[in-house]
């Protein structure tokens, strides 16, 4: 929609965006989402260590925000250079409050933008506060002291499976992990599974997670009426903006 918009304005916006990047993107970020509690699958630890897995060869990014000219980054936010709303014309049209991208916000949301966007801010402060709170719970500490004696017995000294991962030694842009960082995460792998750190911090969460919904039905019922009314309008909004222009 973005696309469209913009080309409306004679810019060709995000010239390189592809169903494979979006791809690539969607799956790093699932990937990431799974190592909520540092990874937990004995293959990754064995091929890839603490690292992500790679794009696929030849996916291409699209250019940064950062390389967009200024005419192009007033037509997507819709302000001037001073953060003013735009009040000037572009190529004799005008241009839509919040630019292209609020264009496209209001045509996914309904136009219900800010209600949606307070909505997910709820959900995305709930998930943060809970899982700080489960972290810092006994049953959770507990479990990360057992992780934490086992890794010993391997020869590896950590306080809990995050100082496993933020190791210095470790370059996790690199191309592929180091022996030693495979070996690390091979043992992480064994002691979680011993010990049932995955399980018992699943549990300990939830628990938390669940009085949160509690306290806040009302508030994530909207949530979910507007992502199932956005979910409805989505392949209609997909098969008209199913190609760049």
């Amino acid at each position: 929609m973005q696309q469209h918009c913009m080309r409306g304005y004679g810019f060709r916006y995000l010239p390189h965006l592809s169903a494979e990047h979006i791809d690539a993107v969607v799956t790093t970020g699932r990937e990431y989402d799974s190592r909520r509690y540092g990874i937990s699958d004995r293959a990754t630890a064995a091929g890839r260590g603490y690292h992500l897995s790679q794009e696929p060869p030849g996916t291409r990014g699209p250019q940064p925000a950062t390389a967009l000219s200024v005419p192009e980054r007033e037509v997507l936010s819709g302000r001037a250079p001073d953060g003013r709303k735009l009040t000037t014309s572009v190529r004799n049209k005008t241009v839509p409050h919040g630019g292209c991208a609020g264009e496209a916000e209001r045509t996914v949301h309904f136009g219900a933008v800010d209600e949606v966007q307070q909505g997910y801010d709820l959900v995305a402060r709930l998930r943060r506060e809970m899982s700080e709170r489960s972290r810092s719970d006994p049953r959770v500490t507990a479990v990360n002291k057992k992780w934490s004696t086992c890794m010993r017995t391997a020869g590896f000294s950590y306080r809990d499976p995050d100082a496993a991962v933020d190791d210095p030694r470790w370059d996790l842009r690199s191309a592929a992990p180091s022996r030693a960082e495979i070996a690390v995460a091979a043992a992480d792998i064994s002691c979680k599974l011993r010990t049932n750190l995955l399980g018992v911090n699943f549990a300990v969460e939830a628990e938390y997670e669940n009085a949160a919904i509690g306290d806040h039905s009302r508030e994530l019922d909207a949530v979910r009426a507007h992502r199932d009314a956005e979910a409805e309008r989505l392949p209609r909004l997909m098969r008209r903006y199913d190609r760049a222009p």
